[in-house]
């Protein structure tokens, strides 16, 4: 992430990117990949999913196994 971000940010940019995989996982199952919505690959809940190995590097992107889980997890909360 570019700026530096309070610890209170971080944890909201962690929480929400969890939250988001959630969509991005039914959108997986759904049509095979994450829709290429405009903007999307610009923010930093992206970039973030990206840096913790939760979306696959290749395209068409897809969460990878671990995001996955990691949706599921918090699906479970």
């Amino acid at each position: 992430m570019a700026e530096e971000r309070t610890k209170g940010e971080q944890e909201f940019i962690d929480q929400y990117t969890r939250s988001l995989t959630v969509s991005w996982a039914d959108q997986c199952i759904r049509g095979g990949s994450i829709p290429d919505v405009p903007g999307i690959r610009d923010t930093e809940y992206w970039e973030y999913a990206m840096s913790k190995g939760w979306i696959t590097k290749s395209d068409p992107r897809r969460l990878t196994a671990t995001g996955f889980k990691t949706a599921a997890a918090f699906l479970r909360r």
